[in-house]
């Protein structure tokens, strides 16, 4: 009976010794968001009470101790950077406005739109999104069309029908019905003569029909996400249920820039057409004079390049064309500017005036300005376990520029800098190793950010390595050593108490054997 007793108490200890282990386990380390005391009362006081606590009551406690409250808490930090993302725009679009507003400036055009096309920045706007009359505008959505679905080397016949409902006074390159000429050829007559009928010649080649070609560009222009524009025919020539927006143009002419061909042919200011079947050869001067000294000297803008001219009575005189001076890359839309006759009797056509005063508020007033270098260090982060240095110098890794007013106020540039972890790193650090972030403000308005990346080598102090490394183990696993004395105690317990018992056992068999012997020295 005794010796199972001592199994029993035995046996009782092992399973104490498995709870604790899987108890103290669980405090040592805690589930995120769960503290030293809940896993304490979910794990271990069962065991030490009894099991006195019901499991409804621990779910209980739990639930209003831990899942409301977590679900109900935000992380600040989380909250920081929600806040921070709506606040964040590419530009401060009412910066920009306030230069036009302080200048009084404006342009004599129903529409107008200046783009800078790296950033994609509104410089200016005017009636961007009123309703227009596009007249030959339009054919730069005929152009990109062919381009996308021709092919230059292509032969075509100038039919008859392309030929007709066409204004005797409109734009032309004279070219006719039986004439036969290749497709890049048809495409400088569109584009630099403005050529009415080549729009016509080029749809057929293209769609099978007139009609069809402009369900295409009708399609192409949705596609591009134009919200106001429907095309009716495909040179321009007037028609009411032909219009478009400055805005809509933007879109267009952006996606046909993108064609190395497109901006060759449209930047052309002279091309000869070869002789063909019916015609001797064409030489033809563009309608653009802001790119052009061909006719006249007058309107040339020396930055310009593209794209084209366009005119009606209804439209106005329009034109759309980009520019470049080194710093900035703009594009122009003007629509609906007027033809003025001075009292000499000239003729000023004033979308090339108003299209160069347009190019020149942009130039004049922005400008990209750097607001933070590679090459200035403008942080410091602590090192720990180095064997020298305590901290490392940090830089930007990306130069941050924006599109700024010239005289911009640089005591409205602010930076934050982020560093990762708790603001320090563990040696070893390697030179370029990225460390944290750099963000830049201008006026309260999040411009660019830059990684922060170390600039220099900082080797580890491994004596200090290892004792952190010693501690660290040490922090992590004190439960364990816990467990193994305990372990250690209890194998000692049991192996005295083994041998306490073989020898107990022994002495007992001893004065058994002795006793057996005296009886039989007694009966003889």
């Amino acid at each position: 009976m005794k010796q199972a007793k001592h199994i029993s108490k035995f046996l009782i200890w092992l399973v104490l010794l498995a709870q604790l282990s899987t108890s103290i386990g669980a405090i040592a380390e805690p589930s995120e968001g769960t503290g030293i005391w809940d896993q304490f009362s979910t794990s271990l006081l069962p065991i030490l009470t009894g099991g006195a606590e019901t499991s409804e009551e621990a779910s209980d406690v739990a639930g209003s101790e831990t899942g409301e409250d977590l679900t109900d808490t935000a992380d600040p930090g989380s909250v920081d950077s929600a806040a921070s993302a709506t606040d964040d725009t590419t530009y401060v679009d009412s910066i920009i406005e306030s230069v036009a507003r302080e200048q009084n400036f404006s342009v004599d055009a129903k529409a107008a739109l200046l783009i800078d096309l790296d950033s994609q920045t509104v410089l200016y706007e005017q009636n961007a999104d009123e309703r227009v009359y596009p007249a030959s505008l339009t054919k730069i959505m005929t152009c990109m069309l062919v381009l996308e679905h021709g092919n230059l080397g292509d032969t075509v016949t100038v039919s008859q029908t392309a030929l007709e409902n066409l204004d005797a006074e409109g734009s032309t390159a004279n070219l006719q019905a039986g004439e036969e000429l290749t497709v890049e050829e048809l495409l400088y007559c569109m584009m630099l003569s403005s050529a009415n009928e080549a729009c016509n010649v080029a749809a057929e080649y293209i769609a099978g029909s007139v009609q069809a070609f402009v369900d295409m560009m009708n399609e192409k222009a949705a596609q591009l996400g134009c919200t106001g524009t429907h095309f009716a025919n495909t040179h321009g020539l007037h028609d009411d249920d032909h219009y478009t927006t400055a805005r809509d143009l933007s879109i267009i002419t952006q996606e046909a820039l993108k064609s190395e061909t497109f901006k060759t042919i449209t930047n052309t200011t002279a091309h000869t057409v070869p002789a063909t079947n019916l015609s001797a050869e064409r030489k033809l001067t563009t309608t653009n004079y802001l790119i052009s000294k061909e006719d006249t000297t007058n309107y040339y803008y020396p930055n310009a390049s593209g794209v084209k001219t366009g005119y009606t009575s209804k439209a106005g005189r329009c034109l759309i064309t980009t520019a470049d001076d080194g710093n900035l890359h703009l594009l122009s839309i003007l629509c609906g500017a007027e033809t003025a006759v001075l009292d000499s009797g000239d003729v000023v056509l004033e979308n090339f005036i108003e299209t160069a005063n347009l190019l020149d508020y942009g130039f004049d007033n922005f400008a990209y300005a750097t607001l933070l270098s590679t090459l200035y260090p403008v942080a410091e982060m602590e090192v720990t376990m180095s064997a020298g240095a305590e901290a490392v110098v940090l830089s930007p890794s990306q130069e941050v520029s924006s599109l700024l007013p010239k005289d911009y106020d640089e005591t409205l540039v602010e930076t934050k800098v982020t560093l990762q972890g708790n603001g320090s790193v563990e040696a070893p650090v390697a030179k370029g190793q990225e460390l944290g972030t750099i963000t830049v403000y201008y006026d309260g308005v999040q411009v660019g950010t830059s990684p922060l990346v170390a600039i220099t080598d900082i080797a580890r102090s491994e004596l200090s390595y290892q004792a952190a490394t010693t501690k660290s183990f040490l922090t992590a696993n004190w439960w364990k050593l816990i467990l193994g004395l305990l372990a250690f105690l209890i194998l000692v317990y049991v192996l005295v108490f083994v041998l306490a018992h073989i020898r107990s056992k022994k002495m007992r068999r001893k004065k058994r054997n002795q006793m057996q012997n005296r009886r039989r020295d007694e009966g003889r």
